[in-house]
């Protein structure tokens, strides 16, 4: 740069200051001084440093993921690691805890490649559940697009571009979701390819001095995630995200710890929860929020639903629930509540197929009775109905959370709904007399007596 001094009768001197370069961009004009830059570490430096100034471990999720650090979360297809990683973005955000794990708040960027309409949903039932969070107002950014990394310079100029103009502030945290979305042109299986990606994310890393968490699908042995092992080689932290079993809970583990045997596994279960949102036909709109549980459930012994099984039997026990309320509100008791099986699909939301299938099997497990168009659950809940939780069913959902003790729903006018049952005019072979029995009696002698359909609580016989 140059420095200008006066000299006298008018006349200006220049001093030259070496590496003074007029004519390139970016040099001081006239009268500016040069930005001090600060002194360059040495290269080297003696192990009594080290020993006597270690660096401070900085969690970002207290011994989960450390700040400064390149991790990876993995797992198969609809296996919740999306629910994972944005339940950590929002926790993070927010500066709550993770499941009781201590977080470092910050800004956090979640660039997403797949699912945009489903991640606004996600993020509404994680703020439902967590209202004192305050999501609403937590440096949370979620991206429109996914960014390619095999744009290298590219890429991390839109990065930083972005970051910018939302005026986010240095980042703690950038989520990638998934590898396969920014490593589109890039061949998973390439230890090239896949060393230039990990590359990129590790300048972002250095950049802002963050954290950078990607969400990678797993291989055709679900042990590991797909593509290259050069994968592997570059993290600090890798975390696997599995099913325990068909319709058990999540499993969350760490399979590639950062200087430590890594944490305690984490086991969820994926409560199917109502955004408060309605659709364009004005019908509700449900997502799912993490739960923590224990393996295997709450006991071990409750049954497994799946993740669409447990959408529709969280609907119709919601949709029974509040008409229920309202009847009574209104003052016409609360035994002429009904769900048609038409409402009742259309919100879940499903397609025809996937609904009836669903349903198929909640009828085979007891758990929903169909008379003619209308769908009654044989235990409801839990559900809250503005001030009041309702208790329900036996089972534990593997997608949906745990449905808890099993309550009978109120009875239709003060009497059993009528149940067609097989009887004789012998003795009955159902001594517990279980009015949803189907039972074939035999006479006295032994002989199997003609049968005959009739209504158990009118006593009748049904044409």
């Amino acid at each position: 740069m140059a420095a200008i001094s006066a000299a006298g009768g008018g006349v200006m001197s220049r001093e030259y200051v070496p590496g003074m370069d007029e004519d390139q961009p970016g040099s001081a004009g006239a009268g500016e001084m040069p930005e001090p830059q600060p002194p360059r570490p040495p290269l080297l430096r003696h192990v009594r440093e080290l020993l006597t100034n270690p660096p401070a471990v900085r969690w970002l999720i207290r011994d989960i993921i450390e700040q400064d650090t390149l991790s990876l979360i993995y797992g198969p297809s609809g296996h919740g690691k999306s629910f994972v990683a944005l339940s950590m973005a929002a926790a993070i955000a927010t500066g709550s805890a993770w499941f009781d794990c201590k977080t470092s708040q910050g800004p956090v960027v979640y660039l997403a490649g797949e699912g945009y309409a489903g991640i606004g949903r996600r993020l509404r039932v994680w703020q439902l559940a967590n209202p004192d969070a305050h999501l609403e107002d937590a440096p949370l950014f979620v991206s429109r697009r996914i960014v390619a990394m095999a744009n290298g310079a590219d890429a991390l100029a839109e990065i930083d571009a972005a970051i910018t103009e939302a005026g986010t502030g240095t980042p703690s945290v950038v989520f990638v979701d998934t590898l396969a979305r920014a490593a589109v042109g890039l061949d998973e299986n390439s230890a090239a390819d896949m060393g230039l990606l990990m590359a990129a994310c590790d300048e972002i890393r250095h950049k802002y001095d963050c954290c950078v968490v990607i969400v990678h699908h797993a291989g055709h042995d679900a042990s590991r995630a797909r593509g290259s092992t050069a994968i592997k080689g570059t993290l600090d932290t890798e975390i696997q995200i599995a099913r325990d079993g068909p319709g058990g809970p999540i499993e969350m583990k760490c399979t590639k710890p950062k200087d430590s045997e890594g944490f305690a596994p984490f086991y969820f279960q994926l409560k199917s929860t109502d955004t408060c949102w309605v659709d364009e036909d004005m019908q509700p709109v449900f997502s799912a929020v993490l739960e923590r549980t224990e393996k295997g459930g709450e006991d071990g012994q409750h049954e497994q639903l799946g993740k669409n099984q447990t959408l529709c039997l969280g609907v119709l026990r919601e949709m029974y629930a509040n008409r229920q309320k309202n009847l009574e509100q209104g003052g016409h008791g609360n035994g002429s509540a009904k769900v048609t099986l038409i409402d009742w699909r259309e919100g879940t939301g499903l397609n025809k197929q996937r609904f009836y299938d669903a349903k198929t099997a909640l009828v085979k497990l007891g758990l929903v009775q169909m008379q003619g168009v209308i769908a009654k659950v044989t235990g409801n809940g839990p559900v809250t109905v503005g001030n009041e939780t309702l208790l329900g069913t036996g089972v534990t959902s593997g997608n949906g959370g745990s449905i808890g003790p099993r309550t009978p729903l109120p009875l239709r006018d003060g009497k059993p709904d009528t149940v067609g049952i097989l009887e004789t005019g012998g003795k009955s072979a159902n001594p517990d007399n279980h009015p949803l029995a189907e039972t074939i009696t035999q006479t006295d002698e032994g002989a199997p007596a003609p049968l005959r359909l009739v209504s158990r609580n009118r006593g009748k016989e049904m044409k």
